[in-house]
């Protein structure tokens, strides 16, 4: 008999992620992208295929298939920046027709250009990555005046009557640390749904090599999303400290964290002990399906394996979905307790998750 724990027919997945193209304008200090190591599973699964821009006719056909086979299926606009998507509000129009929910991921780099026009395209969601006050986020970002475009965009997107609901995120990491309580105090008058802190998502090369050794046929992992990150300069004492006081804000929208670290052996076991697995099973493989460009098809995300789980143009996204690859990734992951070991800093680990479709 199968294990319970093993879904031979799994549920219909909540989110759809498109990697609508292989473009980014931004220059960031802890991403694959922006630094271009081009070597990194992250990278690949986000450059990686062809053409640049996902067609049309590719995106009529997963709404097609959406609403024919998952109706409450959501479909997220995520990477590598939907805003220079060039078909973007006409996709969003057309999955707002059929009855679709979006939501659209971007740095916000165009959203003050953009903000009425996006709003009329008709996203449910529209979440906004930002990285600190405005000296910080551009530092990290690597395009001066990238804040006050997107804060100004934001700013009207929220102010619209029948506009989409808005949230924030921001990854916490060294460069930012100290500067997130002044960061939160500048949406203060701004109609959030939410503000979410994120942990910085990444797999250091000592991971990867422990991870290959067992696992490295059929699910290869690579360093990733490190960058210029050097977590041996966070104080994480002080750290913790403007965690609490980030909690004990009262400002008109929620603040939360993925995952929820509070003290600062969480946090010193989080950044500087990687291989310590801080939840108990993947919380996106069973929920998640991320579709490049080209139409094929990978695990949960971008930050996932670079497992070619099938191709829309080939198959049916239920056959994708209930197929081998997939299938036999749950089990493989059921196997080894929940989580492999280059899954440790995902941000679909189950315990505390509380990020934006696909994150930031």
């Amino acid at each position: 008999m199968p294990s319970a724990d093993v879904p031979q027919a799994p549920r219909p997945p909540e989110w759809l992620v498109l990697g609508v193209n292989n473009l980014c304008n931004m220059h960031c200090l802890m991403c694959d992208v922006g630094l271009a190591n081009v070597d990194t599973t992250f990278y690949t699964n986000l450059m990686g295929s062809q053409p640049v821009n996902m067609p049309p006719a590719l995106f009529e056909r997963i709404v097609d298939q959406a609403v024919t086979y998952w109706p409450r299926v959501k479909l997220g606009f995520a990477f590598t920046e939907p805003l220079i998507y060039p078909h973007l509000f006409d996709a969003l129009t057309l999955a707002r027709a059929r009855g679709l929910h979006t939501a659209v991921t971007t740095n916000g780099l165009q959203l003050d250009r953009k903000a009425v026009s996006l709003a009329a395209a008709g996203p449910d969601e529209v979440f906004v990555s930002l990285d600190g006050p405005p000296d910080v986020h551009d530092r990290i970002r690597g395009h001066a005046g990238g804040f006050a475009r997107a804060f100004t965009g934001l700013d009207a997107l929220t102010r619209l009557r029948g506009g989409p609901g808005c949230a924030v995120f921001c990854v916490i990491t060294e460069w930012n640390a100290g500067r997130l309580v002044e960061f939160v105090e500048r949406f203060r008058g701004m109609p959030l749904r939410k503000l979410g802190f994120m942990h910085a998502l990444f797999t250091p090369q000592r991971l990867a090599d422990a991870h290959n050794a067992t696992f490295g046929d059929r699910y290869p992992a690579t360093a990733a999303s490190v960058g210029r990150h050097d977590a041996t300069h966070m104080n994480f004492e002080a750290l913790a400290t403007e965690i609490e006081e980030l909690r004990a804000l009262a400002v008109p929208f929620p603040i939360v964290f993925s995952p929820d670290l509070r003290t600062p052996d969480q946090l010193r076991r989080f950044y500087l002990e990687p291989e310590v697995p801080m939840g108990r099973r993947c919380n996106d493989v069973g929920r998640t399906l991320m579709i490049k460009s080209d139409g094929s098809t990978v695990p949960a995300h971008g930050r996932c394996y670079n497992v070619d789980a099938g191709n829309v143009y080939e198959q049916t996204l239920p056959d994708i979905w209930q197929g081998a690859v997939l299938t036999r990734l749950r089990q493989d992951l059921v196997a080894a307790g929940g989580l492999f070991p280059a899954c440790a800093r995902c941000c679909s680990v189950s315990a505390g998750r509380e990020a934006a479709p696909a994150g930031p």
